[in-house]
């Protein structure tokens, strides 16, 4: 039966150029395995002030309000209507076709495009944001100076997908999740957005993984003191597999690992090794610090993991 807090709302940016492809793409995908859980999908594109390029040099910038006289109103609608809303359209007629009944909004704004995605967050209530995941096929600086990266880098509280080629290549049937747990409340929030999926394609789903890595340093101790290393985590698996049973995974579907190590390097290695699909993490707790581009297990994962499509998450 489906519960409130199994419907979903997605904020999706896009651009009007070929790099939106991969974000529609992700969406009919999602669309495909969620189905009816999903109730809202806003489009979203921000316009960032590219109708007045071809005027710039006839401005007078001393006018104040210049942007909001008759002239650039009706360049802007122009814009809009040319070349903007047709994109956005053929987009929501993608996604539609995909088997959705959803409600789908198309929004088009002025603006930072930062600002309105994090500012439209909140005001929509959205559960779930798409972003583009560019460079998949570059090492350095991937996201560097782009809107996804300046996303990433704010205070969104919802789940953010950043599309991955693996599951998009063989048919959005995901065969294999990875959750990473620790003690914190966006791990325990990571595990429940993984079990709605899991319910949602049992048919499909071979096997979700849950995955703790130990500090180095407790293991280290506790070798040392010939004490069980994997102990304290054992209750932490153990209650992450009776809730995704309560969800409906069969219990002989889940696998659990726990490790010591770097965080980033033990998820790489079972992400590569399992062929991994979906990787779910929280954007908080213990490895995974405020700012995400920092050295954090997130941004070691996000560069190294281009397969998997991995979904961080917060706690509203």
């Amino acid at each position: 039966m489906k519960t409130l807090e199994d419907t979903v709302r997605f904020l999706v940016p896009l651009d009007i150029d070929g790099s939106r492809d991969q974000s529609v793409a992700m969406m009919k995908c999602l669309v495909s395995i969620l189905g009816d859980r999903i109730v809202k999908i806003t489009l979203l594109h921000v316009m960032a002030g590219r109708y007045l390029s071809g005027h710039m040099a006839n401005i007078d910038f001393r006018a104040k309000n210049v942007i909001s006289t008759d002239k650039f109103k009706e360049l802007r609608q122009q814009y809009i209507d040319s070349r903007i809303r047709p994109v956005l359209e053929e987009a929501k007629e993608e996604i539609r076709r995909a088997g959705t009944s959803a409600e789908i909004k198309i929004l088009v704004e002025d603006g930072d495009p930062v600002e309105r995605i994090v500012e439209r967050v909140a005001r929509e209530g959205v559960d779930a944001l798409v972003l583009q995941r560019s460079g998949l096929s570059r090492v350095g600086d991937m996201f560097v100076g782009s809107v996804t990266s300046g996303v990433l880098h704010r205070e969104v509280r919802c789940s953010i997908y950043l599309p991955g080629s693996r599951l998009l290549e063989q048919g959005c049937q995901p065969k294999c999740c990875l959750v990473a747990l620790d003690e914190s409340e966006h791990s325990a929030e990571a595990l429940a957005r993984a079990g709605r999926l899991a319910s949602a394609c049992s048919d499909t789903l071979d096997r979700i993984i849950l995955v703790h890595v130990l500090d180095i340093a407790r293991c280290g101790e506790a070798l040392a003191d010939g004490r069980e290393v994997a102990g304290p985590a054992e209750k932490l698996l153990n209650d992450a597999v009776s809730f995704l049973v309560s969800r409906g995974v069969a219990e002989d579907r889940v696998r659990k690992v726990a490790a010591c190590g770097d965080p980033a390097e033990v998820l790489t290695d079972v992400a590569g090794k399992e062929k991994v699909d979906v990787l779910f993490m929280g954007r908080r707790g213990r490895g995974a610090v405020k700012d995400i581009f920092m050295g954090s297990v997130s941004r070691k994962i996000i560069y190294r993991c281009p397969e998997p499509t991995i979904v961080l998450v917060s706690v509203d």
